[in-house]
């Protein structure tokens, strides 16, 4: 049996080490027994002390690997700081990303400050934009979700149908930074009605300034239409959706692509979400957000 008591153990070299209450070896002995090796116990304590940093640092590597920082904003229902798991598009990007357990973070800006950090590299991505975004600096995955714009009318508003037609001097608000002016039949409804855009900062205040009669026109994703007109004082009041789209949108995760893990961070949410597609959990994730955001609105 090894003696493991105070008059030390013997190593395979034939030395001996004497050790203190901790186990740690105080000095370290030749075959003898008496004589000690020099600088031995200096040596351990410093190989061991440089083999317990290269673990840490090993460790630290790969949590860094497995955490994802990527930019998002507010647009509910499909993302928000306070809305249910950051919002269906953030509940997505988890769902893609659960079988290899990556930790997500989703950074709360504004989109434009968003995209721009990640552009620098400060952000591994931004989510919920379109790939016709996409430049040197980004890669994009597959599609997230589709937006659907839609027009949002005030319910007295006569709208012609086939071709879409609204009578002259209707007055239609724009969103600031969607760029829906270029959309050609906002362009035809904007000659038609002969006159300018109003510019709205954005969706709620599109949907209050169709309620108060400030507008009459405004296009507006289908999704966000509906959450916002739940979750209105005055509901789907005064307002109506027009079903057929006038645009539809497909919308991604942009990647910073100057990065080692890029590659393989696009190529493991696009396979999650092929994974989630095909086993039907991704319309499912659709389904349950359109049920929660969903009011009667004709």
């Amino acid at each position: 049996m090894r003696n493991t008591g105070a008059a030390g153990s013997s190593s395979p070299s034939g030395a001996s080490s004497e050790h203190d209450p901790a186990g740690r070896a105080s000095r370290v002995y030749l075959g003898n027994g008496k004589t000690p090796i020099p600088g031995y116990s200096r040596k351990y304590a410093l190989i061991k002390s440089l083999f317990m940093l290269l673990l840490a640092l090993a460790a630290g590597l790969a949590h860094a690997a497995d955490r994802v920082r990527l930019a998002s904003g507010e647009w509910p229902p499909y993302a928000g700081a306070t809305l249910p798991q950051q919002g269906i598009a953030a509940q997505i990007i988890r769902s893609a990303l659960a079988d290899d357990e990556t930790q997500v973070e989703f950074v709360h800006l504004s989109w434009k400050r968003g995209l721009e950090l990640a552009r620098r590299g400060h952000l591994d991505g931004a989510i919920l934009w379109q790939p016709s975004r996409l430049n040197s600096d980004f890669l994009a995955t597959e599609p997230l979700l589709y937006s659907e714009v839609v027009l949002a009318y005030r319910a007295d508003l006569l709208l012609g149908e086939e071709p879409l037609t609204v009578p002259p001097g209707t007055r239609i608000g724009l969103p600031n930074g969607y760029k829906y002016e270029q959309i050609p039949v906002i362009q035809a409804l904007l000659t038609q009605s002969g006159q300018d855009a109003v510019m709205i900062l954005d969706d709620a205040q599109g949907i209050k300034a169709l309620q108060v009669g400030r507008i009459d026109v405004f296009p507006i994703d289908r999704g966000v239409a509906r959450w916002l007109l739940r979750h209105t004082p005055n509901g789907a009041s005064g307002v109506k959706l027009r079903s057929q789209p006038v645009q539809i949108e497909a919308l991604s995760v942009l990647l910073h692509r100057h990065t080692p893990k890029a590659e393989r961070l696009l190529a493991r949410i696009n396979a999650g979400l092929a994974r989630l597609r095909s086993s039907g959990q991704l319309g499912s994730l659709l389904q349950l957000y359109g049920a929660q955001a969903d009011t009667p609105v004709p």
